[in-house]
């Protein structure tokens, strides 16, 4: 009882920061002009919450062609971008994460000096701009393509077309290999506890000890680490959708920025984030009180 009304509490601050942050540009014009316009922000904090509610009722102006403005309803179209910017997201971390331990896995049996020339070519990788990621995926397909007149995926949204292996890979690269370096670091800190000595000296194969034993020790820590990997995905998000031309609701809210649209869109993400990692974080600690991660 006691951690549910700690995670109730985390969750309101969480939202009231979220609601505050979202009338700040108020202030910032205020400060460019010299004034402190606390009284506006309140009213545009209640103007914020009011344009909540009814829900279904709740629109956006879009400028079409620079002058004229139209309404976008919430429901369907803004939470068609909404999903399917979380689509993208959460299918390239389920990636990221999969690879990344897969790859910590069989890197972890390879010997010494293998080993060490595997994780170098992967921080290696790692200081590869996400953009030129994305440029060169989007060349390889326009290569294939002109050479086999295979197109294995479109390199750009039009119309109402939705596209997710390609943006999916591209997303997942550095995430994957950012995961790939935390993992190696995790897993070779537990090979060197005693209890791996000890399943060594009884005889236990080194597979059966990477995995029955290292393994969901190690993922605990993994888990926790990928929060930053998390955000590090949504700074991301943005310049995917742009390069791809996919109808997110990232690259809508840089066309349209407002304080309704903002709060959407960070609530849209942060929730269904927050619930995952306090429901990971729940179902960890509680096989940690019961010994679980003990060999």
């Amino acid at each position: 009882m006691k951690g549910f009304a700690k995670w109730l509490i985390q969750l309101g601050v969480a939202l009231v920061s979220i609601w505050l942050i979202s009338g700040v540009p108020l202030l910032i014009s205020g400060f460019q002009e010299g004034e402190f316009l606390w009284k506006e922000y309140i009213d545009k904090l209640k103007q914020l919450v009011e344009s909540l509610f009814p829900i279904q009722d709740f629109a956006v102006e879009h400028y079409v062609g620079g002058w004229t403005i139209k309404q976008i309803p919430l429901f369907p179209n803004l939470a068609e971008y909404i999903e399917y910017s979380l689509q993208l997201l959460f299918l390239a971390l389920a990636a990221a994460v999969f690879f990344a331990l897969l790859g910590t896995f069989f890197t972890m049996l390879l010997k010494e000096r293998a080993r060490q020339r595997v994780k170098m070519m992967f921080y290696f990788l790692e200081s590869i701009p996400d953009i030129l990621i994305i440029l060169l995926a989007q060349l390889i397909v326009v290569i294939i393509y002109k050479q086999t007149g295979v197109l294995i995926s479109s390199i750009a949204v039009i119309g109402d077309e939705r596209i997710y292996w390609l943006p999916v890979l591209c997303l997942m690269i550095l995430p994957m290999i950012q995961l790939y370096r935390l993992s190696m670091l995790t897993f070779e800190a537990e090979e060197r506890q005693l209890y791996v000595e000890l399943a060594k000296a009884l005889g236990f194969a080194k597979v059966f000890i990477l995995f029955a034993h290292i393994f969901r020790n190690a993922i605990i820590s993994v888990f926790f680490q990928s929060k930053k990997t998390m955000w590090f995905m949504l700074s991301n998000l943005f310049i995917l959708e742009l390069m791809f031309n996919i109808p997110g609701i990232m690259y809508f809210m840089s066309q349209n920025m407002s304080g309704a649209l903002f709060l959407i869109t960070v609530l849209s993400f942060f929730l269904p984030v927050f619930l995952l990692y306090s429901l990971g974080e729940w179902a960890f600690m509680r096989r940690l009180k019961r010994g679980g991660a003990a060999l």
